[in-house]
């Protein structure tokens, strides 16, 4: 065993550790010893039993939990921490883990944070804590063009919203899952903090909501695909019910289960939705049109899905901690899949508030070739084009084929451009995860597109500024170069995931600076936890990154607050100038997210 104090953590037993993140204290244990010392502690107070799947299953001997199926939550909360204050933007400080992650994850099942044995292994560790560290800075970009030095007076504020994505909202008990098979190379299979994922995303509306009281609302909010996890029915149908803040949302499948008796306290109890702020737009992903995020429905699978068999490992809330198992499966029709037809039309019968109706979809939307649409989210001055990349073939990465290159796509911007609009593109993928390839790893498509031709067509339009992403769980943010400095390019910004660490979501706000130039703000936004069940989401999504059975999603400093400069199209020039005239001088990225009233 050998320990390392700063910079690298552990390296003990084949578990090396050393953090690429600044200012994470080292751990004081060694994972290997303390899960000895655990699974000896689990299997003492156990009755004899078969380990599967890397969970020791009590049988017939008695129920040495007392009824419960899950720990209560306040029993997991580490002894003497409290929550820091809470503080959404990141500008005025952000969340600090007080452990370092490591890069050499201990891969064996018990290991796993989604067990007893590995969650509690690394509680012992300290992976589960947090603290409130210093605010992160604003960084200034122009990578596009700009004057060295932003301007002093006369920035008027033509949009403020919301860019987040993947929820991966899971119904954590349908037999479609692939839960026995995650592993750190396979992260995202099952993940220790999904059952309380929806009161993460009521916890994030809450504060989008709190961040803005008393002041300038969002506009809009956009979402970047893959908001169900296996293009469920009951997935989508939840995840709408909590961005609309429907009352007792139910996130539980076929049997209805209580892990821990009594109302309000585990993740299986309805509990009322908050609703997003402002009007929200829905963009697919691969996760909301494929089983898993991989595979296009078959006949087959749409009757796996509401069958009842498990093959890969789905959640078992008759057993303590609520292990992946295989087998039988209480079904469940409310399992069936959606295809993109499905999922307009539910999302076209959704109610009116916060809206709008068809979160972005016409009332007769073509989806042969795709999900796509185009919306004014700014009338008159800003419109979104939201391109649907997800493989009909399947695959996780995302495809553009020739028709939607030069049919959709072609014509959208060719119309933005001849009304003198600005325009940002969404899709779930960024062209960094767009391939040609048939599904996961198959033959070359012949009509699909390369993702360097995608990029040299979107920036050949000098008035797309932007490109909303998703589907890499990233906080980033590229510029993509054009041709010259009539055509500059434009940025494309990713805004991590709400599913894994940090489980943010960026407010945007495009501000004209009255200089021939226009500046994209991005400021990450945490969520403010007011409830045991929100901060145990936290504290599990940070320790299944701590652990390393999650990658790194946390970005550099160029990636997380900044100031993304880029020149006023010509051809927008007119609108941008009638905007300004009457747009408000008060920038809120630069006074409400740094604390000014």
């Amino acid at each position: 065993m050998k320990r390392v104090i700063g910079g690298c953590v552990l390296l003990l037993l084949g578990v090396a550790g050393c953090s690429s993140e600044p200012g994470e204290p080292a751990a004081e244990a060694g994972a290997a010893d303390v899960l000895a010392d655990v699974t000896a502690d689990v299997t003492a107070d156990a009755p004899a039993g078969d380990v599967v799947d890397g969970g020791v299953a009590p049988e017939d001997a008695g129920d040495p939990h007392g009824g419960l199926r899950l720990p209560r939550c306040e029993e997991t909360e580490p002894a003497g921490s409290g929550e820091p204050a809470g503080v959404a933007s990141t500008l005025l400080g952000s969340l600090l883990p007080m452990a370092t992650r490591v890069m050499t994850p201990d891969s064996r099942a018990m290991m796993n944070p989604v067990f007893e044995t590995g969650e509690r292994a690394y509680r012992a560790l300290g992976y589960d804590r947090y603290t409130r560290g210093p605010a992160v800075a604003r960084e200034r970009r122009m990578d596009l063009g700009g004057p060295a030095s932003a301007p002093m007076s006369g920035r008027r504020s033509l949009a403020w919203f919301v860019a987040l994505s993947d929820t991966q909202l899971a119904d954590d008990e349908s037999p479609t899952r692939y839960g026995s098979l995650d592993s750190p190379q396979l992260s995202g299979a099952i993940r220790p903090q999904e059952a309380y994922l929806p009161h993460a995303m009521a916890a994030m509306n809450r504060t989008l909501r709190d961040v803005t009281a008393g002041g300038r609302a969002f506009q809009f909010g956009v979402v970047a695909g893959d908001c169900a996890d296996s293009a469920q029915e009951n997935e989508l149908g939840w995840f709408m019910q909590l961005m609309d803040g429907a009352a007792g949302v139910h996130v539980d499948s076929a049997t209805d289960d209580d892990p821990v008796p009594g109302p309000g306290n585990d993740p299986k109890d309805p509990f009322d939705g908050v609703a997003f702020p402002a009007p929200w737009f829905f963009v697919p992903g691969n996760h909301d049109v494929m089983v898993v995020g991989t595979t296009a429905p078959t006949a087959a699978q749409r009757a796996n899905a509401v069958g009842a068999v498990s093959s890969f490992g789905t959640r078992d809330y008759t057993e303590w901690y609520a292990p992946p198992r295989r087998g039988a499966v209480a079904p469940d029709p409310a399992r069936r899949l959606l295809d993109r037809a499905d999922i307009v039309r539910a999302l076209r019968a959704g109610p009116a508030t916060p809206g709008p109706v068809g979160h972005g979809y016409p009332a007769t939307p073509d989806v042969a070739t795709g999900a796509h649409w185009a919306s004014d989210v700014v009338p008159g001055l800003l419109r979104v084009l939201a391109l649907d990349t997800s493989d009909f073939s399947g695959g996780s990465p995302g495809m553009v084929t020739r028709a939607v290159f030069d049919g959709w796509l072609r014509a959208e911007l060719d119309r933005a451009q001849a009304d003198g609009v600005l325009v940002m593109l969404a899709s779930h993928h960024p062209t960094t995860s767009i391939d040609r390839r048939e599904g996961e790893i198959g033959m070359e498509v012949a009509n699909a597109v390369s993702a360097a031709e995608v990029e040299a067509r979107v920036a050949s339009y000098p008035n797309v500024i932007a490109w909303l992403v998703g589907h890499e769980h990233d906080v980033r943010v590229r510029a993509v170069r054009g041709a010259d400095a009539a055509h500059p390019g434009y940025w494309e910004v990713q805004s991590g995931s709400i599913a894994d660490w940090p489980n943010q979501a960026r407010a945007v706000e495009v501000v004209d600076n009255g200089d021939g130039t226009l500046s994209l703000f991005g400021t990450m936004l945490d969520f403010t936890a007011t409830s045991c069940l929100e901060r145990r989401f936290r504290r599990l999504s940070m320790m299944d990154y701590l652990a390393g059975w999650e990658a790194s999603h946390v970005g550099t400093a160029l990636d997380r607050n900044v100031e993304l400069v880029i020149p006023v199209p010509a051809a927008a020039r007119a609108r941008v100038e009638a905007a300004a005239m009457t747009a408000p001088t008060r920038i809120e990225s630069e006074t409400t997210l740094r604390g000014m009233r």
